[in-house]
């Protein structure tokens, strides 16, 4: 039985639902799946969002971290038993150049998974040449969505060696929770933590400089002075939550709920109008189309390859990165019945686009037709 290995630096919450269906899928298929990974690092540990998988695929290895940045997991045993091995397109796992050696002498099928080209504010030219160059060192690419083939082919990866997965969370798993929430709880839910009645937005993810809280904070003082019975919730964690903090001291309708999974992220966004997310866009829009909401964003360099699900005006807006021009586009979508219920509609139509279903039928393809390659490697002694 063909085995593959995909190597993680940690595990989501949101990722369990999409391993567990990938190993079921493909156990079908007569193809072994270990998941292999470790706990998360100090940094990644105040988002609270990590969680372990069932021992049935699930491979917890320590993991050894040097300044939080770079990552030795010893998995020679797990390596060296694997027909194929998927591990992340990132300069943090040390492992890779091993891999990439492997791969170089076809020693072992490598492949990658991950964004593609990255256009994030904290990326220096070197951190970006090193990913570039792995990528001409692997055998296959999984990318998280189509627009990132042309970053690919240009560094040398043949179409056909690519597989776009359209990176996806259980929407459909979401939607059901949703749906089976009624008034009452969410009525009940408003009054616990003193949410009055009016217009509501809601952030729901890792607090982190690209995500922009201090510009979200800042816009929505400004919505408020136009919409007075606007109110904001906070649901996450991470190393921005100070000024979350600091705002829902100052301002009664700002409201920190702290990291929240499951049917209690649900509630909070049944309790929600608009999903406003000025930073940094990633499979956050996902959750809001989920649960039927408009996501609200700026137009910026560093978004994750997903905010390409986003159209402007039909399940979204995307402004120029300015607070008032943003807040102008919250405020607009809140007093303009027409628009607000056409945002919501595409939001709807567009969850049953991005599933995690779909995204657990590229990567079963992709990794058969990786295995099946006339790439041929030799077995390692």
């Amino acid at each position: 039985m063909p085995k593959v290995l995909i190597i993680q630096f940690q595990v989501m919450h949101y990722r369990v639902p999409f391993f567990a269906q990938l190993y079921s899928k493909l156990e079908e298929d007569g193809i072994e799946l270990v998941v292999a990974y470790s706990p998360p690092n100090r940094a990644h540990a105040l988002r609270k969002d990590s969680a372990d998988l069932p021992k049935e695929f699930g491979c917890k290895v320590k993991g050894y971290w040097f300044a939080d940045r770079l990552l030795y997991q010893p998995l020679w045993s797990q390596i060296r038993s694997a027909d194929l091995v998927i591990t992340g397109n990132e300069n943090k796992y040390l492992m890779n150049l091993w891999l990439f050696l492997l791969s170089t002498f076809r020693l072992k099928k490598v492949a990658l998974w991950g964004l593609g080209q990255v256009m994030e504010e904290d990326k220096s030219s070197l951190a970006n040449w090193l990913r570039e160059k792995s990528v001409k060192a692997a055998n296959w690419y999984f990318t998280y969505t189509d627009g990132s083939i042309p970053f690919l082919r240009k560094q040398g990866m043949s179409a056909e060696r690519i597989t776009p997965v359209q990176n996806a969370v259980d929407t459909r798993g979401l939607s059901k929770t949703l749906e089976s929430i009624n008034e009452s709880e969410i009525k009940e839910a408003r009054a616990k933590i003193a949410v009055s009645e009016g217009p509501v937005g809601i952030y729901c993810g890792n607090l982190d400089p690209t995500k922009h809280v201090p510009f979200l904070i800042s816009a929505a003082r400004l919505i408020r002075q136009r919409v007075p019975k606007f109110q904001l919730l906070i649901v996450g964690d991470g190393p921005d939550r100070p000024w979350i903090e600091i705002a829902a001291k100052e301002n009664p309708w700002v409201h920190y709920l702290g990291p929240k999974f499951g049917r209690e992220k649900a509630i909070a966004l049944r309790m929600a109008d608009v999903f406003v997310l000025p930073g940094r866009v990633g499979l956050a829009v996902l959750d809001s189309f989920a649960a039927g909401l408009p996501l609200f964003t700026t137009d910026l360099a560093i978004h994750g390859p997903e905010v390409s699900y986003l159209s402007d005006r039909e399940n979204g807006r995307k402004t120029i990165h300015d607070i008032q021009a943003y807040a102008d586009a919250v405020v607009e979508a809140l007093n303009t019945p027409s628009l607000m219920a056409k945002l919501r509609q595409g939001a709807v139509a567009a969850r049953s686009r991005y599933t995690i279903e779909a995204m657990v039928e590229n990567f079963r393809t992709g990794v058969k037709r990786c295995l099946d390659s006339s790439n041929s490697v030799s077995r390692m002694v």
